[in-house]
């Protein structure tokens, strides 16, 4: 900035995303796509740009997902996060060296994707700081089986060294400064966010900002469980037993499927869970097949294959947790889940009736009639169905939960954000009109004002209401 007057130095009809500044301090280096076609892809390259204005150049030829740009301090490398979408939107992302007119991924031997994958409902989103440069090495966050850790790697590839994340303390975001002194945020099942240093390997907690919450509220922890599911890998989970717990009794239990799809479950602070097991039911949540937060082929292997294998996951599960807990009440079955899981929710009310009541939430019914429709491009719908609609018809009603609507029984409430272009209104419209004219105990609540963050970032009032409604409906059917 000039004389405190901004100066822009792009012009053109697209995008410019990530800008940093080089090491130089004279260019800066963002992430953008100027072919013709660029509306219909979600690809991007990286360039580079002289502050004063001028001629991009291009600095990579692949097409490619890219973030985290970071240019080294003092030196010619420039880092950055992405992928070549080898297996489509479900591919690991990499750490990738640029220098010299070469763009090297360095972590290619490292079989887990990168950042902070974790579900949670008490922030919007985890800043990202990666890759962050300290010396000659590279730091940057990854999910692994419900932990997220913070993990560093040199400029020159080799093996990748966790620092910092255990059972029940996952990172959430960090800041590292010259010396190597780490700033990081945490979070834990029973443990809302709070912030830490790490310097050596000594780590110390600054703060206790949720110290009077903690004290005056009943916090539950969860229980890890595993099984071999009928395609040989294993499944992950957690339970959350209810408040008052008396191995005697029986309790209802529900189980919330996590959006994405490639969305993961874990050590997290969810304060959803905290509220269903306060009305006195159980709470178990999973990580089927095709959820994030593991190794490539474990998140890939969603499209072009949904509600296969992450289906049976989940009713195995269900079918695991009654078996090893004979304090459930395996009449008393609830299920719910937002986006992908709102999703699965719709499938499984169309093919089963195990369940005693649903609330299924800013989901997609019909794969044709979202196709182009959503904020997130219509190559959602290509990659993860495995085409266009003209060219596969049958494939996408196929996967579409209204096609076999007439099989519901489930008694099923329906949540839905106005303003939700990811998962666009008339999506869940379709649902609940052919389930009041099929005679389901329905309603659809609809939230004015609200997107599809509602259960994240939404106005407080709502938020609470959303979470007033999924008790009145579950309280109805389950207890």
């Amino acid at each position: 900035m000039s004389g405190g007057k901004p100066k822009q130095i792009t012009k053109g009809e697209y995008d410019v995303s990530d800008p940093k500044w080089s090491s130089d301090g004279k260019t800066i280096v963002f992430s953008s796509n100027l072919d013709p076609d660029a509306d219909i892809t979600r690809r991007s390259y990286l360039y580079k740009i002289d502050a004063k204005g001028g001629e991009l150049e291009k600095l990579t030829d692949t097409l490619m997902s890219i973030s985290g740009i970071a240019p080294k301090p003092g030196g010619k490398e420039i880092a950055f996060l992405g992928h070549d979408y080898r297996h489509g939107s479900g591919t690991n992302s990499e750490v990738w060296i640029y220098k010299d007119g070469e763009a090297k991924p360095i972590t290619l031997e490292f079989d887990q994707d990168l950042g902070t994958k974790l579900s949670c409902d008490i922030k919007v989103g985890s800043p990202s700081t990666n890759p962050s440069w300290c010396g000659d090495y590279l730091y940057f966050t990854s999910t692994y089986a419900g932990v997220a850790g913070l993990y560093r790697v040199h400029k020159d590839g080799g093996d990748v060294e966790k620092l910092i994340g255990e059972a029940n303390h996952s990172v959430e975001t960090f800041d590292i400064n010259e010396k190597g002194m780490i700033a990081y945020t945490t979070l834990s099942t029973t443990e809302p966010i709070e912030l830490w240093v790490m310097e050596g390997d000594k780590t110390k907690q600054l703060t206790d900002l949720n110290k009077e919450y903690k004290k005056k509220t009943i916090i539950m922890p969860h229980e890890r469980f595993a099984f071999k599911s009928n395609a040989g890998h294993e499944v992950e989970g957690w339970l959350m037993k209810p408040q008052g717990f008396d191995a005697k009794k029986k309790y209802p239990i529900i189980l919330h499927i996590h959006g994405g799809p490639r969305g993961a479950y874990g050590n997290a602070f969810f304060h959803e869970f905290q509220v269903l097991a306060s009305q006195g039911w159980g709470v178990m949540y999973i990580n089927p097949w095709g959820s994030g937060g593991y190794y490539e082929e474990y998140q890939a292997a969603l499209p072009g294959h949904y509600f296969e294998q992450d289906y049976d996951d989940l009713m195995m599960a269900v079918d695991v947790i009654i078996e090893r807990n004979k304090w459930v009440d395996k009449k008393k079955l609830g299920v719910t889940g937002g986006s992908y899981g709102g999703v699965m929710s719709n499938w499984i009310i169309t093919h089963t009736d195990r369940f005693a009541a649903a609330v299924t939430i800013r989901t997609i019914t019909n794969w044709i009639s979202f196709f182009g429709f959503s904020d997130i491009g219509w190559t959602f719908g290509k990659t993860e169905i495995g085409g266009n609609f003209w060219e596969m018809e049958e494939e996408f009603m196929k996967r579409s939960p209204i096609r076999y609507v007439a099989n519901v029984k489930t008694p099923t409430q329906i949540i839905h954000s106005e303003e939700d272009y990811r998962c666009p209104m008339e999506q869940d419209e379709q649902l609940f009109t052919a389930l009041k004219i099929l005679g389901v105990d329905t309603e659809l609540i609809r939230f004015p004002g609200e997107n599809h963050e509602l259960s994240r970032a939404g106005k407080p009032k709502h938020r609470e209401e959303r979470l007033q409604h999924m008790i009145r409906w579950f309280k109805k059917y389950l207890d």
